[in-house]
């Protein structure tokens, strides 16, 4: 194998870890009262525009895995990336699935025993799905990057086109037009099996690489807006219609949902890519973005313990509670995150 070249680090894609970052502290913020406000009601449309605005983190990251890992620059070692990668992921998960199965057997007061605290280990919290999705994925990389770096253009166009078409087309139709003939066709196919979120991962990779025409970016920057108005408007009336909340729509993919991400990643890679950072900058964001592993797996805890103490999203009026139960969370998690990693011997395997 060849010498590795010297990667120079890419600030604007920390910058939008950063923000994908917050985004799904914002989105859970927000569903905090979702299900429980009445969907007719002025205080759930609020909660819900925000539910639908900031859906785009979990797609943000999976193309920032893609965009780093899939980079011709980037070496890969298949025992490195057993050893150090999915190895460390698989922890983090182990210890935070530990963490809240410890906290939910405390609040039922250590009801079912140690069996019980087991079972919570296996199922883990809701939020956690997305550290052994990506193990998934990093154990497909290999596969992955020889594919990517013999493709050609028109064969990774060819593919993003499939998973455009059968999967963001497929889910919006299906949000859209429920309990058709068009949806029994459609879900007779399978289209998870090849276009799930690996063209997300695959996209990451494209965008950062490859030209977009001026034009072209300014017509997805021009769409944004209206694409996440769109999200609000079609998930409050399927949910008033329906008289119970649903944000089907607004999926991560969800048509819409889609262009936003598209959208900010583009922005983000190609715009704020030619801006110079001055040192200070550029370690307080460097900073910030080791911490996003940490805020992922902690916000939810931090946001029920701040609930357990009276402050949640409805202590302030909810267009002003939202966001700032979202940005309290985000700073605890952020302070402790740095904390846990400078731990000696274990902190890279915390957060």
């Amino acid at each position: 194998m060849g010498e590795e070249k010297k990667q120079e680090r890419k600030y604007e894609l920390d910058l939008l870890r950063i923000l994908a970052a917050f985004s799904v502290v914002m989105l859970h913020a927000s569903a905090q009262c979702w299900y429980l406000l009445d969907v007719n009601g002025r205080e759930w449309k609020i909660a819900n525009g925000y539910d639908a605005v900031f859906r785009f983190g979990v797609p943000i990251f999976v193309m920032l895995s893609g965009a780093l890992w899939l980079d011709e620059d980037k070496s890969l070692e298949v025992k490195r990336l057993y050893t150090r990668n999915i190895f460390r992921l698989a922890v983090v998960y182990l210890v935070w699935s530990f963490v809240y199965a410890v906290w939910d057997w405390r609040t039922t007061e250590f009801a079912g025993g140690v069996k019980a605290l087991l079972k919570g280990v296996i199922y883990s919290y809701y939020h956690l799905w997305y550290l052994p999705f990506i193990i998934c994925v990093y154990v497909l990389l290999p596969i992955l990057k020889s594919w990517v770096q013999s493709a050609s253009k028109e064969n990774l166009q060819y593919f993003l086109v499939l998973f455009f078409v059968l999967q963001i087309l497929r889910t919006t139709v299906q949000c859209l037009y429920p309990q058709t003939e068009l949806l029994h066709l459609l879900s007779l196919l399978k289209t998870d099996m090849v276009c799930g979120y690996l063209g997300y991962f695959v996209l990451g990779h494209y965008l950062t690489v490859e030209q977009i025409p001026g034009r072209l970016r300014k017509m997805l920057y021009a769409a944004a807006l209206p694409a996440a108005v769109l999200n609000i408007v079609i998930s409050t009336g399927q949910s008033v219609k329906a008289g119970a909340a649903t944000g089907a729509i607004y999926d991560s993919y969800g048509l819409f949902t889609f262009v936003i991400v598209a959208a900010l990643f583009v922005f983000f890679s190609k715009k704020a890519g030619k801006r110079t950072y001055g040192a200070k900058a550029k370690r307080l964001i460097k900073e910030l973005s080791a911490d996003t592993l940490g805020i992922y797996v902690m916000h939810i805890g931090v946001m029920e313990w701040l609930d357990c103490h009276g402050f949640y999203s409805m202590t302030f009026p909810i267009w002003i509670g939202i966001p700032i139960l979202a940005v309290v969370c985000f700073l605890i998690c952020t302070l402790i995150a740095a904390l846990l990693r400078r731990l000696p011997f274990v902190g890279r395997y915390l957060c």
